[in-house]
Order: C-alpha cells, then sequence, then structure tokens
C-alpha cells in the first residue's frame, strides 16, 4: 500500500508536469511566428494533451486522485519567458532553448518507470514508451529547426 502511494504520488508530479507542459507549448506556439516551428509546438501540445490523459488513467487505475492543475513556479517560469521572448523579435531560438530544456527533464523523470516496467500497468508503459520516443524525436528535429 506504501508503494502505491508513493507511485501515486510520483505519477501526481508527473501529470503537473505534463500540465505545465501543455501549457508551456501553448505559450510557445502564441510566441513565434506562423511556420513549422509554430506547427511543432502545437503538435507538441496536442502530444502532452495525449500523456496527460494516460497519466489520469493509471492513476484512477491505482485508485488515486489525479491533480488538476500544474504547478505555481511553472507559471512564474513561463511568464518569465513570455515576457524575455517579447522583446526579442526573432525569439524562437530562445523560446526553443527553453523547451528543450523542460523536455529533458521530463524524459529524466519518465526514465524512472520505463526502467521499472513492474510499477505501471502495460496499457500505460506503452504509452509512456511511445511517448518517450515522440519526444527524443521532437527534440532533435526542434535542434535542426533551431539551427537552419
Amino acid at each position: 500500500m506504501a508503494n502505491q502511494t508513493k507511485l501515486i504520488k510520483y505519477l501526481n508530479l508527473l501529470l503537473k508536469n505534463t500540465y505545465d507542459g501543455i501549457k508551456s507549448y501553448k505559450d510557445a506556439a502564441r510566441n513565434v511566428e506562423e511556420g513549422s516551428i509554430k506547427e511543432f509546438f502545437i503538435e507538441r501540445a496536442k502530444e502532452k494533451l495525449v500523456l496527460r490523459d494516460a497519466i489520469k488513467e493509471e492513476i484512477y487505475l491505482l485508485e488515486g486522485i489525479p491533480v488538476e492543475e500544474g504547478s505555481l513556479m511553472s507559471l512564474f517560469s513561463r511568464s518569465w519567458n513570455n515576457f524575455k521572448t517579447s522583446l526579442d523579435h526573432d525569439n524562437k531560438k530562445e523560446i526553443a532553448k527553453y523547451c528543450l530544456e523542460e523536455e529533458k527533464k521530463r524524459v529524466d523523470e519518465f526514465g524512472v518507470l520505463l526502467r521499472n516496467p513492474e510499477l505501471v500497468s502495460e496499457t500505460f508503459y506503452t504509452s509512456l514508451e511511445a511517448h518517450n520516443e515522440k519526444t527524443l524525436d521532437a527534440i532533435k528535429a526542434l535542434v535542426e529547426q533551431v539551427k537552419s
């Protein structure tokens, strides 16, 4: 029971970070001009929505109660980044850098569950594995877009 409680708490942390990621990508999409990088941010937000639903479903499966919003510190961080990027008209590199940093943190957090598949349901593990693969591919693609 104690392990289940810890797992629910950890999944809620991941859920909170996923809410923050959704908001960050939506903010990023609003702060760049039309084009492939804007579409990239929109697509990432959509992928985070799918992940959010999978995490919530896993928490319910474990008889837990999912959190309903992100963190206050992330709100402050997003606000600060929105302010900084609004000062720079060619802001896509700055926004991309922020997104890359956040995605790298998320990959590390999900790694705990990916290295311990016995902790979660097979369905959730499969979803998480697919999401992680998409995230790694997206990070590579974003690096390439920013370079050009």
